[in-house]
């Protein structure tokens, strides 16, 4: 469960970083959003061996979408954050071609945390988790585009569902891509033009620690925002 929780929130990170960087080349779309990475920690000596650490965050903590008692989602939209993060989960459904779903942002101003993701199917991205279609049919119907969809060139949710139930939408591309192609003016092109996002942090890698003086060899996940030894 908690490298689980690891890989999410880092997963999450990866999509952002590409959705913040597409956001940097647009004038007026302001500070973009960026989900904190999580780091996976081990303590063979303790009870419980494997921990998340993450950075502290002062100030007001708010929840910009959360999944209600029903199952279906909650989104704010009233400040430019909770605009922004409704942004983000309309980019993110878009790219993976309505398979993947951000159903919870927390944090605080433009830093997000804890995050919830729900897949149509398991083994999306390697993820275990599935969440309801009707999560999904629900943030179809629910989502309203606004300011910041607009200047990320977002098609409507409705037509991108409606492309997708009939087999025309084409492989995993940023929303952006096609506008961006002829000037080339993206940061991240080289990224994109391979198609979906690839969490790094999702492979296992040997690293190697010291503690003591003694050299120790751990593999673990989530590689991409490092592994911890600790006492």
């Amino acid at each position: 469960m908690i490298t689980q929780e690891c890989k999410i929130q880092n997963l999450a990170r990866e999509y952002c970083k590409i959705f913040s960087a597409e956001a940097r080349v647009i004038d007026n779309f302001g500070p973009s959003l960026e989900v904190l990475p999580v780091y996976l920690m081990y303590r063979p000596a303790n009870a419980v061996p494997y921990v998340t650490v993450e950075a502290d965050l002062p100030g007001d903590y708010q929840r910009f979408s959360v999944l209600d008692q029903a199952g279906r989602l909650d989104m704010r939209t009233g400040s430019d954050v909770e605009q922004k993060c409704c942004a983000l989960q309309h980019w993110i459904f878009q790219w993976t071609n309505g398979n993947m779903l951000l159903t919870r942002l927390e944090g605080i101003d433009m830093k997000i945390t804890n995050v919830g993701i729900s897949v149509k199917s398991t083994g999306h991205q390697g993820l275990s988790v599935e969440g309801s279609p009707k999560v999904f049919e629900h943030f179809v119907s629910q989502h309203r585009c606004n300011y910041f969809c607009g200047l990320l060139s977002l098609r409507s949710l409705k037509v991108v569902d409606s492309l997708l139930m009939t087999g025309k939408s084409k492989a995993s591309k940023s929303p952006l891509l096609q506008r961006k192609m002829a000037a080339d003016s993206s940061p991240q092109m080289g990224r994109k033009a391979s198609g979906s996002p690839r969490l790094e942090g999702a492979k296992f890698i040997t690293v190697i620690v010291s503690l003591s003086g003694v050299r120790h060899p751990l593999q673990g996940p989530c590689t991409q925002e490092g592994l911890v030894m600790g006492n």
